[in-house]
């Protein structure tokens, strides 16, 4: 659809839309669970059926069946067509868009952020070999005794400014780049008609997009130089509140379950060093939501790992109450005050790293809350425990609900049933729907004990959606799980690996828009602890329906074979029936299925 434009552009365009903002104004929108539902505007109704699902940025009308990602809405409301709807998301956004035709101006700031790339790649080069070089020799020894081998180095681009005042100014003249260039790109600063290197003496650490483009550098200084680390400055290519240090890695990552956040470009070296895959730092800045929903492409879950001081704390509070607006489940890893991944990787290696358990968030903000407390005393320990119960009421999850009680009782000395009619008073006062918390779907209804299940098309959509989180083990789900042509093209792509924008996005034809858009509102109506078990229903009531058609098809022309066909498919005919009291059993009694 959107073929004339940049494919960068567009998963850019629509990473930082958000549906809500779009559809707000023309819907009244109310909260149900995780998704918004309102009235529909292409239908009359009464009832509302239009349901906007923030998570997957997708929205979904049960009853006309119009469905789509936050372009096809513009495209249906505006009367535009995709890249018409992609340039007014981007003109909101104030993202500059593609040159389309020539335009003296639109051609000059193409041209202009085309040679910030070519300026940064040549400056990557020349502050990478400069790193073993006499006048990198510092540097380089700084990163080997931070443990960075040469192979990490090389895999990462790591580098080293000179200490001197224009070494790299002069190179990129002999390369054919102008001052002003170079000042544009954030490299020199001209001030009175003199120019000079912006970074000297650092350690040079480039700055990668998605797409592996170089759009600027952090640099950590040698010595007493401040400050310690400095980042290029806001140019037509690097805006520090839209990147993370380390997604280069990511994006093309398969299973990845977790993005790890740590603070700073030392800690992703660290980590990647010690093996650990899926670490990002921010850019010098708390997290901003811009980053967050970049996060969220790249794995379902952020592990929050930033330092153990106050500081890093406090921003994990921070982080935490930001992938929590943006609907990205989130934990944390504590780390022991005045450390950090990198300090507690080099004390005690990826054995330390990984003996600390991630904690959920609301667990975490307990822990923070009760800091503020003097729970020794009658009124200390009362305060504390009505807060407690105030954020224990707005968890949707019962299991996590659960778990929050039991400690919060032997933290306190409250009976639990003294919490949990505080939690419920709480909820109700508030009216939050969320605290009723959430009940494992049930893919299909239950039939009466040995009667055949529904029809498995509901079974179909639910395996979709849970298989849309990315949270699925790797072969559980097979292509062949899904019977009809559009689910299974659906699942196809899925498989590949597609998410819903892309998928939503390369979606020509109505009716597989209007499943996508359907099974992609779902995403987040199951909790994260029942995913497993509820596709494993599914994957039951799906392959169980399979066998049965099979045996049935089997059994028709059994009457009409002789001899060792009539043997062999009462053979099949058997094999066939064990593969279902097997699949039957493992309902009744809970176990994983196999495949």
């Amino acid at each position: 659809m959107a073929g004339r434009y940049p494919d960068a552009w567009v998963d850019e365009v629509l990473a930082r839309a958000d549906i809500m903002d779009i559809v707000s104004p023309h819907v009244q929108l109310k909260r149900q669970g995780r998704n918004y539902i309102g009235l529909c505007p292409f239908h009359n109704e009464k009832t509302p059926s239009f349901s906007v699902n923030r998570e997957s940025n997708v929205y979904h009308c049960f009853g006309c069946k119009a469905g789509g990602n936050v372009a096809q809405f513009v495209m249906e409301m505006e009367k535009l067509t995709f890249p018409e709807a992609l340039r007014h998301i981007a003109k909101q956004l104030n993202i500059p868009e593609p040159v389309q035709s020539f335009d003296p101006r639109e051609e000059q700031e193409r041209s202009l952020k085309e040679r910030m790339y070519d300026i940064n790649r040549e400056s990557a080069l020349f502050f990478h070999n400069n790193l073993y070089t006499p006048a990198g020799q510092n540097i380089l020894a700084y990163l080997h005794r931070r443990g960075i081998d040469d192979s990490l180095i090389k895999r990462f681009g790591l580098g080293a400014s000179s200490d001197e005042w224009s070494t790299l100014r002069d190179y990129l003249q002999g390369k054919g780049f102008t001052q002003e260039e170079m000042a544009a790109a954030g490299l020199v600063h001209i001030k009175e008609g003199h120019s000079y290197d912006v970074f000297r003496n650092r350690a040079i650490f480039p700055i990668i997009d998605l797409y592996g483009r170089t759009i600027g550098f952090g640099g950590r200084a040698m010595g007493d130089i401040q400050p310690k680390y400095l980042n290029t400055q806001e140019t037509k290519v690097f805006n520090k509140r839209l990147g993370v240090y380390g997604a280069n890695f990511l994006r093309k990552q398969r299973d990845l379950n977790r993005v790890l956040l740590v603070e700073g470009y030392m800690d992703v070296m660290a980590l990647a060093q010690s093996g650990v895959v899926g670490a990002v730092a921010t850019l010098g800045t708390s997290l901003t939501a811009e980053q967050a929903r970049l996060l969220k492409r790249l794995a379902p879950e952020v592990w929050v790992a930033y330092d153990g001081d106050e500081a890093g704390q406090m921003a994990t509070e921070r982080a935490l109450d930001i992938l929590q607006r943006e609907m990205i489940p989130a934990r944390v890893l504590r780390f022991p005050p005045g450390m950090d991944p990198d300090d507690l990787l080099r004390s005690g290696g990826r054995d330390a790293f990984e003996a600390i358990k991630p904690m959920g968030a609301n667990g975490f903000r307990l822990l923070r809350l009760i800091n503020g407390y003097d729970t020794g005393s009658e009124d200390g320990n009362s305060a504390f425990s009505r807060a407690a119960c105030d954020l224990i009421a707005g968890v949707p999850s019962p299991v996590e609900r659960e778990d929050l009680l039991r400690w919060l009782e032997g933290e306190t000395g409250y009976p639990r049933d003294v919490l949990a009619e505080q939690v419920r008073l709480t909820a109700d006062k508030k009216g939050d729907a969320s605290a009723q918390g959430k009940r494992l779907p049930s893919p299909r209804k239950r039939a009466a004990a040995g009667g055949p299940p529904e029809e498995a098309d509901e079974a179909e959509k639910t395996l979709l959606s849970l298989l849309a989180t990315g949270r699925l083990p790797q072969d559980m789900v097979r292509p062949d799980d899904f019977d009809g042509p559009l689910t299974q093209a659906l699942g196809q792509a899925l498989l590949a690996g597609k998410n819903p924008a892309q998928i939503l996005s390369e979606a020509e034809d109505e009716q597989v828009r209007s499943l996508a858009s359907e099974v992609f509102s779902r995403l987040g109506d199951t909790g994260i602890e029942l995913i497993l078990p509820a596709a494993e229903e599914c994957l039951r009531t799906l392959r169980g329906k399979k066998v049965r058609k099979r045996i049935e098809e089997i059994s028709r022309d059994v009457d009409r074979l002789s001899g060792d066909d009539k043997r062999n498919a009462l053979e099949e005919i058997m094999r066939l029936r064990t593969t279902l009291n097997s699949l039957m059993l493992s309902q009744r009694e809970g176990k994983e299925i196999s495949g």
